[in-house]
């Protein structure tokens, strides 16, 4: 099983119907709005980091608030 955080800039306002989006993904275990470098940060599980990668930029990148994402594989 392959993980990752994704943290997530949106537009103003949007924090909350972009979470509630990212919930619906059966890949993304949580989200949370949080404060510092980010507004989201989603925890993300799949069978290998191509999978994560394809989610991320196929699906979750394109959800309508969604301005800039940066992701962070887990290692260990």
């Amino acid at each position: 099983m392959a993980k990752a955080y994704l943290k997530i800039k949106v537009e103003a306002g949007k924090e909350r119907s972009v979470r509630d989006a990212l919930l619906r993904f059966d890949e993304v275990k949580g989200a949370d709005l949080t404060t510092g470098g980010q507004d989201i940060l989603a925890s993300i599980e799949a069978d290998s980091y191509e999978d994560i990668l394809q989610v991320v930029i196929d699906r979750l990148r394109t959800l309508k608030g969604i301005k800039s994402t940066v992701t962070d594989l887990v290692l260990e």
